[in-house]
């Protein structure tokens, strides 16, 4: 386990309009972001360690419904809450709708989408930690909403069709993102990326 691990991982958050945005994913060396549909064969105790890290600093905890399916996902403990973005009615989520700290959000009547920018302006200068799937970073970052990136690199290469990191239309977005950290763990590498404003 990397020492003082926290440290690399303290949120900073920006005074805005809007949620502070940071994606927390991990992804195998060629990209893949999960195994038979599910990311937990990628991880390793120091990724838990900054996932855990990462939720600790949210405020909200957004993610995808299909992800929620998947990854077989609870509510979180307050007063964090836990958004579910869903592109249909949320259905297949169980019991989670009815925690007292969670929400499940659809797009309004006529729309293909939520709309994200209205969504994250509930929580002006908060924290949202998205934890995916590739469909919801992509909307993200289509619509210029993403701030940072907590990104993971498991040292395996699976090849298959797994979906990258983000999935949908090109940003076409020349900015550099900036480097804020690379830390390694057996053979992991953690880095730290922030939009360049």
């Amino acid at each position: 386990m990397i020492e003082n691990l926290a440290a690399f991982y303290q949120v900073d958050t920006m005074p805005a309009e809007r949620a502070w945005v940071i994606v927390t994913m991990i992804a195998s060396i060629d990209g893949a972001t999960a195994v038979d549909g599910v990311s937990g064969p990628l991880g390793h105790p120091t990724d838990k360690a900054v996932l855990g890290l990462a939720r600790a600093a949210a405020d909200v905890i957004l993610v995808g419904a299909a992800t929620v399916r998947a990854e077989g996902y609870g509510p979180p403990r307050p007063p964090t809450q836990l958004v579910v973005v869903s592109r249909g009615q949320g259905e297949g989520l169980g019991d989670l709708a009815a925690a007292p700290n969670t929400s499940i959000v659809t797009p309004s009547e006529g729309a293909e989408q939520v709309n994200l920018g209205a969504l994250l302006a509930r929580w002006p200068g908060q924290v949202a930690v998205c934890e995916g799937g590739p469909i919801l970073n992509g909307q993200l970052l289509a619509a210029g909403l993403v701030d940072e990136v907590f990104l993971t690199i498991s040292p395996r290469m699976l090849a298959g069709a797994s979906s990258r990191l983000a999935h949908g239309p090109d940003t076409a977005d020349p900015t550099a993102w900036h480097l804020r950290h690379v830390l390694h763990d057996d053979g992991y590498l953690f880095l730290r990326y922030r939009r360049r404003r």
